[in-house]
C-alpha cells in the first residue's frame, strides 16, 4: 500500500466536482474546498464579462449579505486593476482594507467581515471571474497563492458554462443604473 498524497483532499474535491450533476452542486462542492482550504464566513462568485466591463453574481453563501443575480459595473478603481485586469489574488486583512475596494463595506464589516480573499479565474490568459470569500480580520494574510491557483482552475469550467448564459443578457444591461466595483 502506499501512503497518503498530500493531494488527496484535493484531488477528492477535484474528483466531486467533476461528478457533480446541477450547478448548485458543483457550487456546494466549490463552497466545500475553499472551506477546507481558506474557511469562510461568506463565499460569492463572480462572473466577469470584460466585454461589457459587467460581473454578475452566480453564488453566494448567504443572500441576505450578497443576493444573487443581477449586475454590478466595474470602473477603473483598485480592485478591479488589481483582480480583473492584471489578473492578480488580492488580499484584504482589514477593516480599512475592505473599505478601501468593496462600496457595501459598512454593512460588510458590520457583519464581522473583516477580511478578503479575491482569487481571479482565468481562462485562455482572461480573467473570466472571481472567488471572493470573507471572514474575520486576518483570516487570509498567510493564504496559500498557489492553492488559490490550483482551485481557480478547478472552477473555471463552471465560469465558463455561464459566461454563455450571461453573454446576451449583459448586452442589454443599462449601465446607468448599476453599483460599480
Amino acid at each position: 500500500m502506499t501512503a497518503a498524497s498530500v493531494f488527496s483532499p484535493w484531488a477528492g474535491y477535484a474528483r466531486a466536482l467533476g461528478l457533480a450533476s446541477g450547478r448548485q452542486k458543483q457550487w456546494d462542492v466549490v463552497s466545500g474546498l475553499l472551506e477546507a482550504a481558506f474557511g469562510h464566513r461568506l463565499f460569492t462568485a463572480l462572473l466577469y464579462l470584460e466585454e461589457h466591463r459587467l460581473m454578475k453574481r452566480l453564488h453566494t453563501s448567504d443572500e441576505s449579505i450578497s443576493p444573487l443575480g443581477g449586475f454590478k459595473a466595474t470602473g477603473s478603481g483598485p480592485w478591479s486593476r488589481h483582480v480583473l485586469e492584471q489578473g492578480r489574488l488580492y488580499v484584504a486583512s482589514n477593516e480599512d482594507d475592505v473599505r478601501s475596494v468593496f462600496s457595501e463595506a459598512p454593512m460588510l464589516i458590520g457583519r464581522g467581515l473583516q477580511s478578503a480573499l479575491n482569487i481571479p479565474v482565468r481562462h485562455e490568459g482572461r480573467v473570466i471571474g472571481s472567488l471572493n470569500l470573507l471572514a474575520g480580520r486576518h483570516a487570509y494574510d498567510e493564504a496559500d497563492q498557489d492553492l488559490a491557483a490550483v482551485i481557480a482552475g478547478l472552477c473555471a469550467p463552471i465560469f465558463l458554462e455561464e459566461m454563455r448564459a450571461a453573454q446576451s443578457a449583459a448586452a442589454q444591461v443599462d449601465r446607468s443604473q448599476l453599483d460599480s466595483v
